[in-house]
């Protein structure tokens, strides 16, 4: 029976961030995937700057912008009956790639079946055993471990595989989820859609305008339309209606609804393809994100509409929150109350996410709403999820839950360390580059007895002190991280503040605290 660390079931962008996340503490996974290959349509179309702070930290960044969308400057969301008529409703810009003074990172504008590719090559290059044609068909959850039957379908074989911890990637249906009798909770299907892939000259129908997304609504056909090249090459997703099935969609049919929404009679169309089965939109979560030594993430644990990129960002921040735990747990520096924070901080924001892209594929529907606000509450969460309980020491200070103002974040422990520029060395760097492998202590400028406080905590924490290592040129880092001259903050390995003192307290105070958030 082979042994490896963690076993990772799926291989999609969840499965593969976790593979390149936990690849930066030196802990080996075994991913497999049922699929042959990574995804080869383009699904989900940006990374938020957030997601983009998580790659930034494992050195992505600069490999991921360097790949663009082939509608990375299409800027129009709205709906109308006919991609010819005029428009009822635009929506704000999703991916606006100016700086955000929230962020060091910018919107990503990469495919899914870009970024993919991207993910396996890293985690391979990094030391992950990526497996496609693998599946994994059995697991006994022990208290010890997991041990699981991998399948391979190019031979039929079968091994038996044991890992230390299991990350269950595998997709909005996962089969792990259900073998680990894990259920979800929801909203009812909110649409069945089927994806028309077609060929089509639009430029006179479009009018100049480069859209991300058309939502289309008349009496005969109700579907969203998007482009896959950035020119001649499109994917409408039609709407299902009651009784409709797959093999309805014959090549006539489909060129009907396609030029009854567009609005043009005889637009030449070729039709490339039509998916072989329905998907599903919902929103639903699942009752459970953690049993034992497995860990549920992605669309396994949080199914969401379509928008926003909020299923890829909430996935990549599920595996990121996991590795440094599954990582620091490995190394035996931390208990297994660890582990348990995972849920504990994941699942409410999984819960209010999903809500939000239910109400935001509403608006983006056409239901009444105020899209502007709408948007606004996105950014907030993009941003200002917090957490209301997990790997942290509370300091008394009201969070607001489940988000709160980013403009005006609180630095309070449980929620994101802002971003400041400081400089190291003489270069400038967000306060965001100091998510390290370990928990990193940053002291005010008069903090010196935090050096003997570091060191009676052990190699667990890394330290800086403004003016020391580190230099603050604007003078904002103590106040917008609410402490004194001679206080000082904890910031996990994610970002999030773990702890903070305004001022110098007893020295043995900090390995108390480490303690605390590594061995609730």
């Amino acid at each position: 029976m082979s042994e490896i660390p963690v076993l990772i079931a799926g291989g999609g962008v969840t499965g593969l961030s976790a593979a390149v996340f936990l690849a930066r503490y030196g802990l080996p996974a075994l991913l497999v995937e049922r699929h042959s290959e990574p995804s080869t349509v383009p699904r989900a179309r940006a990374l938020n700057p957030r997601t983009m702070e998580l790659y930034r930290a494992v050195g992505l960044e600069q490999t991921i912008e360097r790949v663009r969308s082939p509608i990375a400057d299409h800027t129009v969301v709205a709906h109308a009956e006919t991609l010819a008529g005029p428009e009822l409703l635009r929506l704000p810009n999703r991916l606006d790639t100016r700086p955000d003074s929230l962020s060091p990172c910018r919107w990503a504008a990469i495919d899914q079946n870009q970024l993919e590719p991207l993910l396996r090559a890293h985690a391979v290059q990094t030391g992950a055993d990526v497996r496609y044609h693998h599946e994994v068909v059995a697991v006994d959850n022990r208290t010890d471990g997991i041990v699981a039957v991998v399948r391979d379908h190019h031979t039929g074989r079968e091994e038996r595989v044991r890992a230390d911890y299991l990350i269950v990637a595998d997709g909005a249906h996962s089969p792990v989820r259900r073998m680990l009798d894990v259920g979800q909770d929801g909203s009812d299907l909110l649409a069945r859609k089927v994806n028309i892939y077609f060929d089509a000259d639009l430029r006179e129908p479009l009018r100049g305008r480069k859209i991300v997304g058309l939502t289309v609504r008349n009496p005969a056909v109700h579907g969203f339309l998007t482009s896959i090249d950035g020119a001649k090459r499109w994917r409408f997703a039609v709407s299902l209606r009651p009784g409709d099935d797959v093999a309805d969609f014959t090549e006539e049919r489909c060129v009907h609804l396609l030029r009854t929404a567009i609005g043009v009679d005889d637009l030449p169309i070729v039709i490339d393809h039509v998916s072989e089965a329905p998907w599903e939109i919902s929103g639903q979560v699942a009752h459970l994100m953690r049993v034992g030594r497995a860990f549920i993430a992605g669309d396994a644990a949080h199914v969401m509409p379509p928008v926003g990129t909020f299923g890829v960002a909430t996935a990549v921040q599920d595996v990121f929150n996991l590795a440094w735990k599954i990582a620091l747990h490995h190394r035996g520096v931390a208990g297994a109350g660890l582990l348990a924070t995972y849920e504990t901080e994941r699942l409410p924001v999984a819960r209010h996410t999903t809500a939000l892209t239910v109400e935001r594929y509403g608006l983006v529907n056409g239901k009444p709403g105020d899209a502007r606000d709408s948007a606004i509450r996105q950014r907030a969460t993009m941003f200002g999820y917090t957490y209301p309980e997990g790997a942290f020491v509370p300091d008394g200070t009201p969070t607001p839950h489940p988000v709160e103002d980013p403009d005006h974040p609180t630095a309070a422990p449980g929620c994101r360390a802002p971003h400041i520029t400081l400089e190291h060395n003489g270069t400038a760097l967000s306060t965001t580059d100091l998510m390290g492998r370990d928990l990193v202590l940053v002291a005010g400028p008069d903090g010196d007895d935090w050096q003997r406080a570091a060191t009676l905590a052990g190699a667990r924490i890394e330290h800086h002190r403004i003016g020391d290592t580190l230099h603050d040129p604007t003078g904002d880092f103590t106040r917008r991280y609410g402490i004194t001259d001679d206080g000082a903050v904890l910031i996990r390995p994610d970002g999030f503040i773990a702890w903070r003192s305004p001022a110098t307290p007893d020295p043995g105070v900090l390995p108390a605290v480490v303690d605390q958030v590594l061995f609730r």
